[in-house]
């Protein structure tokens, strides 16, 4: 299987490799985007999007659950605003 003529064989090394980068805070988001936008393997640049997607996914319930919570207290707002005249 390693065939250096494809561009989409990644070893098993190399997902170890990239798999201990990404666990690093800063540098692993770093090079998330530098993975998920550059270079030639598709393979990669596709897992990484996924993760980027996920990501973005799970930010946007975040947001959600929170606006949710504090509902009550929007309404409050909304209120005080409409009866203020």
């Amino acid at each position: 299987m390693n065939n250096e003529s494809d561009k989409n064989y990644i070893s098993v090394g190399s997902w170890m490799l990239m798999m201990l980068v990404t666990a690093i805070p800063c540098i692993g988001l770093i090079m998330i985007f530098v993975w998920a936008f550059t270079g030639d393997n598709e393979s990669r640049k596709n897992y990484y999007r996924a993760i980027l997607a996920w990501v973005g996914v799970v930010a946007v319930l975040f947001v959600i659950l929170a606006l949710i919570g504090q509902w009550p207290a929007v309404q409050k707002q909304i209120e005080g605003l409409l009866h203020r005249k």
